[in-house]
């Protein structure tokens, strides 16, 4: 099933632009009519998204019921109609052609709210499966609101594999584009309104770091000036590439390299690793307050060309996951120098790793599958490890090698990518074994003040909130910081006093409650005391 495509033009402006109807709308539409009729439905979610490009569509009723029944029946899937631009309630930027921008400015924070390509037009996805990942790549591209034009060498330009006309050329001839360099300049000299091309197999054409025929320079060259025509336009465009295949040096500070849609390694990493980089996974997670420093510093220490393994060395409790979390969110983001973006951070349980290995070489063979896979990726994967310093018993038996004995050499070359977590008892243990720990540079990650800690509290009080259901009042964080630091000196700021709060939002919750106050808090630290 492929997406119907609107063309609405403002003859009086020379305006056009170009409205998606995907076939999830089309679902969607027929979902909420029910038993009622659905074209009256599907005409105003056009008329809706014409006016988010800043169109109004007068006297085309009828011709909008007819591009409904053609949807309906899954027929035609281009089509046109006239508008006229909208130009009360418009900001400067939505009446420039070409461009939409979102009109309120709740849907303005939505809009920033999405990750975007670091800002960069030219995109690296990699694939393991052609088809199935090419599908991915496409959908990825409709929900970001784009329409995907394919290229290949043998057909040129397709619009979802079927057609070569497609509308947006103006009846440019688009199926002789067969010369790679051609087919930049055509996207350079032409330009489109959110309009994501896909270039198939496009490395046989950049070539890798030791290519030397002559076309390849100038083809270089050209996706240069492609990267620096996009970027004051609202288009993308995506190489996609197989797996293995790596860009030359010199071009990679022209591109964002991120898997394929829905593209993750498998295997080990899926297996005995849990993907901190995924979006669903971090809007489950609290945010992260007051941490900016470390994971710059850590960040810093990844891009380095010798020693690039953070250690993060601290007390249980004072946010060594939280700073892997927040470098996770960062990745996501794109908020970080050229030689990260793009990659993944998974985290790696060695109690996984080590489980169910009962006889000699069980766990020796996982771990040499997950360090290949590695290997493999190592310019798309960072492995965080928690309580690190098990490394070194990890695996050993009689007769075999514990992990950080296999892992050694992997680290020192750089094949590893890795961040390290642990207690400073763990990291005096991780110390006995020189060649490994030397192998890692130390971020202290020292414990919070009660002011500091406050803070992440205040910061994470809406997690809380909406997982419970309640209010917590300002006073019950104060009280929290106080009574534990007070009565819970075994334990560390920030977790102990988080983990007060938790327990009397829990508490009042069951309850029925719908605050917690500076009482609950105090209650719950009389249940901790007496537990």
């Amino acid at each position: 099933m492929q997406d119907f495509i609107i063309e609405v033009s403002d003859r009086s402006t020379s305006r056009k632009d170009y409205l998606v109807f995907s076939t999830a709308d089309l679902f969607k539409t027929r979902e909420e009519a029910g038993k009622d009729h659905v074209s009256p439905l599907i005409v105003r979610k056009i008329e809706r998204k014409a006016r988010e490009k800043g169109y109004r569509i007068p006297g085309e009723k009828g011709r909008l019921f007819r591009i409904a029944r053609e949807i309906l029946i899954e027929g035609e899937r281009l089509f046109s109609i006239a508008g006229k631009s909208i130009d009360a309630g418009m900001s400067i930027e939505a009446e420039s052609p070409g461009l939409s921008f979102p009109n309120s400015k709740r849907d303005r924070r939505e809009r920033e709210d999405i990750p975007k390509d670091a800002g960069l037009p030219l995109v690296v996805v990699h694939y393991d499966d052609h088809i199935q990942a090419l599908e991915q790549l496409m959908q990825a591209i409709r929900e970001e609101d784009r329409i995907p034009v394919i290229w290949n060498r043998a057909r040129g330009f397709l619009l979802d594999h079927l057609s070569h006309n497609y509308p947006l050329f103006d009846g440019a001839k688009t199926s002789g584009l067969s010369d790679p360099k051609e087919v930049i300049r055509f996207i350079i000299q032409r330009p489109q309104s959110r309009v994501g091309y896909i270039l198939e197999d496009f490395h046989h054409f950049i070539g890798g770091e030791e290519t030397v025929h002559p076309g390849v320079g100038e083809v270089r060259s050209l996706l240069k000036d492609l990267y620096r025509a996009l970027e004051a336009r609202d288009e993308r465009v995506y190489l996609f590439v197989p797996t293995p295949y790596q860009l030359p040096k010199e071009m990679e500070l022209f591109f964002h390299k991120r898997p394929g849609a829905g593209q993750k390694p498998s295997g080990f990493l899926n297996r005995y690793g849990l993907l901190l980089t995924d979006e669903n996974y971090l809007a489950r997670v609290k945010p992260v307050i007051g941490a900016d420093a470390l994971i710059e510093r850590v960040i810093q220490i990844l891009v380095q060309m010798e020693t690039s393994n953070p250690l993060l060395v601290g007390h249980p409790g004072v946010g060594k996951t939280a700073i892997a979390e927040g470098l996770a969110a960062a990745l996501l983001k794109n908020a970080v120098p050229v030689p990260l973006r793009g990659r993944m951070l998974y985290s790696l349980s060695l109690n996984s790793l080590v489980a169910g290995t009962r006889y000699r070489g069980d766990f020796e063979e996982r771990l040499e599958g997950l360090m290949e896979e590695v290997r493999r990726n190592s310019r798309q994967i960072i492995v965080f490890i928690d309580e690190i310093h098990t490394l070194l018993d990890a695996g050993s038996a009689e007769g075999s090698l514990g992990a950080g004995e296999v892992l050694k050499s992997s680290l020192a070359r750089g094949e590893f990518p890795c961040i390290g977590a642990t207690t400073l008892s763990g990291a005096e243990h991780l110390a006995r074994d020189p060649a490994l720990s030397r192998r890692f540079k130390k971020v202290m990650v020292r414990e919070p003040t009660p002011e500091q800690s406050l803070k992440i509290l205040r910061g994470i009080t809406g997690c809380l909130e909406s997982h419970h259901g309640l209010k917590i009042e300002d006073g019950a964080l104060v009280a929290a910081v106080e009574l534990s630091t007070k009565h819970l000196t075994e334990e560390y700021l920030p977790h102990k006093a988080i983990t007060l709060v938790d327990g009397a939002a829990a508490y009042c919750s069951i309850k029925g409650s719908a605050r917690v106050t500076e009482l609950d808090i105090r209650m719950e630290l009389k249940r901790l005391q007496r537990s």
